[in-house]
């Protein structure tokens, strides 16, 4: 017996990984594996212990044996999270809800800071394709633009490992998995909070190269067309992630200067892409005289700390705690295990402010 149930623990071992690639998730009963391989229930039962002992299987009692998704090598059991960084804005927040939820489900993770740097990306990329982690939740970088790194992903497809996208995603990729924000609706949500407030002439401010700024966009000009609310190109600006490096690296806000007098002078409200714009729009507006909100309402999303300054509390649009993070996470164990997944877009929730006179 003792030879035939390490026998039938390997070929349970090759079963889970067919499953896993095929979609299963679940083993065959113990009966059905007596059956299948004409041995004994208390063989099957010893093979079976061995299979949880290594964490490739949880037994649920009443139910059955589970795939964890996770290897006999622990050191194999690692997840790769590719943000832009980890020290300041969302990040160190939606990094330890990645990390508490991956451990939860027996993976450790393996951080990699990308800067949105597509050549970055890529190095990073070309170093994990040779010795390719269980799976990886990756932030795109630069996401509105076309990504050269897509071979490297089907590599990686192609060696077992899984991705998930969090915030956006590679719309040329085939198929994405991702968990992002609902930005649309997001824009709905602020436009029509302006609207009701009596705004007319509404700006916008949108990042260029990412894709959420060009989500927000397109949810923010279908909210003035639904709501009947004029619309000018003149009264929406872009700015890239070099503008955003010399406003938070350097300390340059001629952008905004520029933003404020050409494309705001006509408007009474306007929509950010996000609360460091914001934060900085603020500033620049008071320098410039601007008695806010009364000559401009702001508002933004992310709803982080740069919302809440002493200089002037942002309206602004979040998600629940760590909601984008675990959901990420939960999402790729789910897609390791080899249970059914879907790209889900997160709804936001509008949180009224100083700088909308609430």
């Amino acid at each position: 017996m003792a030879i035939r149930y390490k026998w039938l623990a390997g070929q349970l071992e090759a079963l889970i990984q067919k499953s896993i690639r095929e979609g299963g998730d679940k083993l065959p009963t113990e009966q059905e594996l007596c059956a299948r391989y004409q041995l004994s229930r208390q063989t099957v039962r010893m093979a079976l212990k061995v299979l949880e002992e290594k964490g490739l299987i949880e037994k649920r009692r009443g139910s059955g044996s589970y795939i964890t998704g996770r290897s006999p090598v622990p050191q194999e059991n690692v997840i790769g999270v590719l943000l832009f960084n980890d020290q300041d804005y969302i990040y160190p927040g939606t990094l330890k809800d990645i990390q508490l939820t991956l451990a939860q489900g027996g993976f450790s993770t393996l951080f990699f800071p990308t800067g949105n740097s597509v050549s970055k990306e890529r190095q990073i990329l070309e170093g994990l394709v040779e010795a390719p982690p269980r799976g990886l939740i990756v932030e795109g970088s630069k996401s509105a633009l076309p990504n050269p790194n897509l071979d490297l992903y089907r590599k990686l497809d192609r060696k077992g490992c899984a991705v998930c996208f969090l915030y956006n995603h590679y719309p040329a990729a085939a198929g994405p998995l991702f968990v992002q924000d609902d930005n649309r609706s997001g824009s709905l949500l602020l436009v029509q909070h302006l609207a009701a407030q009596g705004h007319q002439r509404i700006g916008g401010i949108f990042k260029a190269d990412d894709l959420q700024g060009h989500e927000r966009y397109q949810g923010f000009i279908e909210a003035l067309r639904d709501l009947s609310l004029p619309f000018f190109e003149d009264q929406v600006s872009w700015y890239g992630s070099r503008d955003l490096h010399k406003l938070t690296a350097l300390k340059d806000a001629s952008f905004l200067r520029e933003i404020v007098l050409d494309s705001l002078s006509s408007c009474t409200a306007v929509v950010c892409y996000n609360d460091i714009l914001a934060y900085h729009l603020v500033n620049v507006l008071l320098q410039d005289g601007y008695r806010l909100p009364r000559d401009m309402a702001v508002t933004a999303f992310d709803n982080t700390y740069l919302s809440n300054s002493d200089i002037l509390t942002i309206t602004t649009l979040s998600h629940r705690p760590h909601e984008m993070g675990t959901r990420a996470a939960s999402t790729l164990l789910k897609k390791i295990k080899g249970l059914p997944v879907h790209s889900q877009e997160v709804p936001w929730h509008l949180n009224l402010k100083e700088s909308t006179g609430a």
